[in-house]
């Protein structure tokens, strides 16, 4: 396509949630970090190869039984959530990105290096609070 020439609405969405078809046979519970696969499916995070970050889950959906993109699943896009933590963790640890270990568990370090978010707080000895704002797809 060439250069404009004239005015063109590009339909601006704010993109705050977005909803993804989820991968056959899948289960996705509210509040999973959640990634697409390599073909483009929404399926729960995990330290998997070719996976990329997207958000976390808006609701629970249940694709047990059905074909890639049978349903849909609402994901929010930005926001700071508390999962699970695995590694030792410091309040020098503010700051740093953490990867994907679960749906719900994150560490400094991980096989895939699926980056999810930054940490922003230390809650206790097994939560984390982190921002997922600039690691989503």
């Amino acid at each position: 396509m060439p250069a404009l020439t004239q005015p063109y609405e590009t339909h601006e969405r704010e993109g705050l949630m977005v909803a993804y078809p989820v991968k056959a046979n899948t289960k996705i519970w509210k509040g999973a970090l959640v990634c697409v696969d390599s073909t483009g499916y929404l399926t729960p995070a995990a330290d998997t190869a070719n996976l990329r970050f997207v958000g976390v889950a808006f609701e629970s959906v249940d694709n047990t039984g059905g074909a890639n993109g049978a349903k849909r699943c609402r994901v929010i896009k930005r926001g700071s959530f508390v999962y699970n933590r695995s590694g030792a963790y410091t309040q020098a640890d503010v700051g740093v990105t953490v990867r994907a270990v679960s749906d719900n568990e994150v560490a400094k370090t991980s096989t895939n290096n699926i980056v999810v978010g930054t940490v922003v707080e230390l809650l206790d000895a097994n939560r984390v609070r982190i921002r997922i704002d600039n690691h989503t797809v």
